[in-house]
């Protein structure tokens, strides 16, 4: 808005100052024109004619000699007759041609020797005899002047002008806060609220955009819930014919034990297996998203009892593969979903077995650090390298070392469930030489502000 001020101002600026200077160039020049005639006629008051009949005026006769000493400042004259003769005064100095209702003074720019002068002639008789006597000025002072009036009317409406910007600035600057306001509260949003926006205290001018915009939220909000709507039945709607599909197949292999058939069976009942995994998952993982949880969903969740039915849950698994499971717990608690905080440790535990090799050994540990609550798991597994810890995060992604049972969702569903708590999720080094940390910042204790009313903060 202010450039848009800035170049008219500016325009009117100028055209303020060429006005200014249209309206006084002539009041000044007539000023300075009355002073010349002044000169003129005081000349003409001093001329005398002595007793042998000639002209006689007590001034100084010295031709091109100016009467002021100052160079920018040079005074001439001339008394001289209508043929031409000069009778005192500068006799080469120009006279100025008489105009018609001139009232006796005529005034001319002219220029003598070189140098601009200003000229008035003043046409008299004296002793019967007509004279013209003609005072001529360089027009030093009057210019001068004149740029002083310029330099004047530009400093003065510069003056007016800045005031006037700064008084914009002001206005803008309170008129502008309502849309401040507007932008803290958008800013202030996590990314995954979907809630309109207060309209409160939005000016006029402005609701119509606010509008719009809650508009487009109730409608992104609508769309995202009608698709974790659909992958949630739809994950849902698998699970009983898998579960159905999964028996007969355990009778079939009973049957077909130790025939040919068994082999393939087996195969499809891996099969089997995998995909109501990935149904599971696909169901975590729309129940995950910070969208499909109120406010009323999160209580106080203490974490230390939680690892322990989640150990108790996965340790046959680990038992199997010889692995060391333990856990180093603080009693600490978090604002949160009990089932997701439950969900995001069996798919973080499950990810640990699945990549620790045997005889290796993985700890789950919560506490506090610099007062803020966090969950990790520490394996002694291959790690994860750096180029790739962004991308596992991606949906359905599977690294290089990734088995053919992982269906790429279980890092999704933690991403998911730690930014609807709104948590950070980061993947680090092992405490050890090998391995990897998934660790899960929880925000500081006190702040039950809803997940998804809340920033997401990014290490």
């Amino acid at each position: 808005m202010l450039s848009y001020l800035l170049a008219p101002l500016s325009l009117l600026l100028v055209i303020g100052v060429a006005i200014d200077h249209q309206v006084i160039v002539n009041p000044i020049y007539s000023a300075f024109d009355r002073s010349l005639s002044r000169a003129a006629l005081a000349i003409a008051a001093h001329i005398r004619r002595t007793p042998d009949g000639q002209l006689d005026i007590p001034v100084p006769d010295r031709p091109l000699a100016p009467l002021r000493s100052n160079a920018h400042e040079q005074f001439f004259y001339r008394v001289s007759t209508l043929d031409g003769r000069t009778v005192a005064g500068t006799a080469d100095l120009p006279l100025v041609a008489a105009e018609k209702n001139s009232k006796g003074l005529d005034y001319a720019d002219v220029t003598y020797r070189g140098t601009a002068l200003r000229l008035v002639s003043y046409r008299t008789t004296e002793a019967g005899e007509p004279l013209v006597v003609t005072a001529g000025e360089i027009p030093f002072r009057r210019d001068r002047a004149l740029h002083r009036m310029d330099v004047s009317f530009g400093i003065n409406n510069s003056i007016q002008m800045l005031l006037m910007l700064s008084t914009a600035l002001l206005g803008i600057n309170i008129a502008l806060r309502p849309l401040r306001r507007l932008r803290e509260q958008i800013v202030g949003r996590a990314p995954q609220a979907l809630s309109p926006l207060s309209t409160a205290q939005v000016p006029a001018e402005v609701r119509p955009l606010v509008d719009s915009l809650n508009t487009l939220l109730v409608s992104v909000r609508d769309s995202s819930l009608a698709q974790q709507h659909f992958l949630a039945n739809a994950a849902h709607q698998l699970r009983t014919p898998l579960t159905g599909l999964k028996a007969q197949l355990e009778v079939l292999g009973q049957e077909a034990s130790g025939s040919p058939l068994q082999a393939r069976i087996t195969q499809l009942h891996s099969g089997i297996d995998r995909l109501a995994h990935t149904a599971n998952q696909l169901l975590a993982l729309a129940r995950a998203e910070p969208s499909a949880h109120l406010a009323s969903h999160f209580t106080r969740v203490e974490l230390h009892p939680l690892i322990a039915e989640v150990i108790s849950s996965s340790l046959d698994r680990a038992l199997q593969r010889d692995i060391d499971l333990g856990a180093e717990c603080q009693p600490v608690q978090v604002h949160g979903v009990y089932w997701l905080l439950r969900e995001t440790l069996l798919n973080l535990l499950d990810n640990a077995i699945r990549h620790t090799p045997v005889g290796g050994q993985i700890t789950l540990r919560c506490g506090t650090e610099a007062g803020q609550p966090f969950l990790e798991v520490d394996d002694s597994g291959p790690g994860i390298p750096l180029a790739e810890r962004e991308r596992v995060r991606e949906r359905f992604y599977h690294g290089a070392g990734s088995d053919g049972d992982s269906c790429g969702l279980g890092l999704s569903i933690v991403d998911e469930a730690a930014r609807a708590h709104g948590a950070h999720f980061s993947i680090l080094d092992s405490h050890g030489r090998h391995g990897a940390r998934m660790r899960i910042d929880f925000p500081l204790p006190g702040d039950d502000t809803p997940p998804a009313a809340r920033p997401v903060v990014k290490n």
